[in-house]
């Protein structure tokens, strides 16, 4: 073949166009598939249609960056670069690259283990691809590098056309998979659905269809609308009008229970109890003892739960300590609380803290930190007389350091320095670290193993310890006898990809590894026990302001579960919890036991699990459970997204 007819312009722009749309298609292809790999079996029609999905969107993407690649081509005249050019381009841009990434991300702070290795293997195979085209097509007639453009692009059309013909159901599921795994079809995914939602209320139809949006061309007729009950139209897209009837029995379901006097009166105090929270951060109860775990990971807690009430069910309001720790300490859910619009938010010094609740009764109050979001900066720190981070300056960075020790010995420190013993009542936080990724190794403590859920473990006894000697020290001061425990976490954390539904870490999704979480509370008036109904972290604040003697604000979210601390029963309504990261698609969850719900907000696609079967929720059951209860559970998370939930700030993607 002669070297001009090689070099000319229409044959280098086919070579650019066809190596870039190829390299798309291959890495769609591939995205999708590690996605479905890291989930639980799905049908052969979800499998389908979330891979048609993947590889026409990116097919789709490539275009206009084929179409200036192409452009490119026609602008240079000269020979197309030779190959040691080319090796050098490519070295060049991943020097660049890390550059970058260096100036923009904290190294010290990244957790390695942690890094979804797929991220930069996807960027890698889709350069190798194009790569591998460019030099093989440039070698051939330019009618190759038409035929890979064609196949390519026919491909993409193909995909498309394949997903739209799919029945809602499966695009529902299908977008769901590949929001919780992918990591270049989710983005594309959003991307898309904001340009094609004519309506502008945050609901794509093209994506899923009616399941999406049944009325496309009305902001008020989307899957989370308020369906105006009894005026026969469809607002909500659920193919009916909602009864009057169906409305009242859902607000019923949804109520707590009107507070009531214990059945026997408590004693009478002469001032309220001294209160100690103890929060481990990233903690899953399943790796405590207490909860029913093998390994010996916590034998203080251990031994001082048998004197508390243990909740076997209890659930953080979000995956992550931004979901989870201004609830824990306001009493109302993410969304309800003012906050700015970044996506670690700090809090607004409008909203009312526990400890400012305190204050009106006297309490001397200080909290003892290890994360970042804990800084005062955030304004977590309302409140409290004396707040302290000082760990992450002495013994930083913040993810790559050994706190517990000094969280300890900070709050004994400061017991004796202000001499509690004579200014009771008082409100002490010590926040413990340690068991947030990434893992360090303590001499003196078994490693067990070194695999990383082995490190994990090895964090939390090492943590277990210090608590220990938390609890020891408080004794010795002779400050026990009157003192209210509660023990924590604000989330948990998936260790295995295969076990943990193709994660590793938190924030990514409302599966039980992130937001199952321990709560023993132990002290004065607490008969022990253990307690299976699931409860909520929102309940903090109502609990510690019935056992104070504070009168119930109606503004809060949650129920005291004083009656269950007290060896009583009652009625708990359904547990909620949400995400809601700026990455990925906003979730709701809740557990109406035996069943958990998880909604995703703008496709309105629902996944259920029995979790008294199914613990580690690995089969969806929305298909085969009763279409009653299935009614039932949809409705019930839908109107607490839409009617009991007061978002503040519907604008963040926070």
């Amino acid at each position: 073949m002669p070297a001009d007819h090689q070099s000319s312009p229409w044959t280098r722009s086919g070579v650019q166009a066809g190596a870039a749309l190829g390299a798309a298609a291959v890495l769609g292809l591939a995205d999708i598939t590690v996605a479905l790999g890291r989930q639980p079996p799905l049908a052969d029609a979800v499998r389908t249609t979330a891979a048609a999905l993947g590889l026409g969107l990116c097919v789709l993407a490539a275009v206009p960056v084929a179409l200036l690649l192409a452009g490119a081509s026609q602008v240079v005249r000269r020979r197309p670069p030779s190959r040691r050019v080319w090796i050098c381009l490519t070295l060049a841009g991943l020097v660049l690259t890390a550059i970058v990434v260096a100036l923009r991300v904290d190294l010290g702070e990244v957790d390695w283990h942690g890094v979804d290795p797929w991220t930069p293997g996807s960027l890698a195979l889709a350069g190798a691809v194009y790569l591998g085209l460019a030099f093989s097509l440039t070698r051939l007639r330019r009618a190759a590098a038409a035929l890979v453009v064609a196949l390519a692009a026919a491909a993409g059309i193909a995909a498309t056309a394949t997903f739209t013909a799919s029945a809602p159901q499966a695009r529902g599921e299908a977008l769901a998979a590949i929001d919780e795994s992918s990591v270049i079809s989710r983005g594309l995914a959003h991307l898309v659905a904001r340009r094609l939602d004519a309506d502008g209320d945050g609901h794509p139809r093209w994506l899923c269809g009616p399941s999406c949006d049944c009325d496309d061309g009305d902001a008020a007729v989307h899957p989370l609308a308020d369906d105006v009950p009894d005026n026969t139209v469809d607002e909500d897209c659920d193919g009916e009008d909602q009864s009057g009837t169906v409305l009242a029995a859902l607000e019923a379901e949804l109520a707590p229970p009107p507070p009531r006097a214990p059945a026997v009166a408590p004693p009478t105090r002469t001032r309220p109890p001294n209160i100690l929270l103890i929060l481990v951060d990233t903690l899953r109860a399943d790796h405590l003892g207490a909860y029913g775990y093998a390994r010996a990971t916590s034998p203080r807690i251990d031994a001082w739960a048998k004197t508390g009430v243990v909740f076997e069910q209890a659930r953080a309001t979000g995956p992550s300590t931004r979901f989870s720790v201004p609830p824990l300490m306001i009493g109302k859910y993410f969304t309800e609380i003012d906050r700015d619009k970044y996506e670690w938010p700090t809090i607004s010094k409008a909203e009312t803290l526990l400890a400012e609740r305190l204050e009106a009764l006297g309490y001397t109050s200080g909290a003892f930190h290890s994360i970042r979001y804990l800084r005062p900066f955030y304004r977590l720190n309302q409140g409290f007389d004396h707040y302290s981070d000082a760990s992450l300056d002495v013994r930083g960075p913040p993810l790559n350091m050994t706190s517990s020790d000094f969280i300890t010995d900070e709050a004994l420190g400061w017991v004796d320095k202000v001499h509690l013993g004579d200014k009771q009542p008082f409100f002490l936080w010590a926040y413990y670290g340690d068991p947030h990724s990434a893992y360090m190794r303590h001499p003196g403590f078994p490693v067990f193993s070194q695999l990383y859920r082995d490190l994990y473990d090895h964090e939390i006894l090492f943590t277990d310890h210090h608590i220990g000697r938390l609890l020891d020290g408080l004794a010795e001061r002779k400050l026990t006898d009157d003192l209210l425990i509660i023990f924590t976490s604000d989330h948990g954390e998936a260790l295995d990809r295969e076990q943990d539904h193709g994660s590793l870490n938190h924030s990514r999704n409302l599966y039980d590894e992130l937001v199952r979480v321990p709560l023993i509370v132990s002290g004065p008036g607490v008969t022990p026990g253990r307690v299976s109904t699931p409860v909520s972290l929102v309940d903090f604040v109502p609990t510690i302001l019935e056992l104070v003697g504070l009168p119930h604000d109606p503004e809060l979210r949650g129920m005291s579960l004083a009656p269950w601390l007290r060896g009583e029963d009652p009625h708990h309504p359904p547990v909620f919890f949400e995400k809601h990261r700026a990455l990925d698609d906003p979730q709701k969850g809740m557990i109406a036991w035996p069943y958990k719900a998880i909604l995703t907000v703008p496709t309105g696609h629902v996944k259920i699990y029995d979790l008294e079967k199914d613990p580690k929720e690995t089969l969806d059951v929305f298909d085969t459970i009763d279409p009653t209860e299935q009614a039932r559970l949809v409705g019930l998370i839908k109107h607490w997204t839409t009617h009991v939930l007061k978002t503040i700030h519907p604008e963040y993607r926070h």
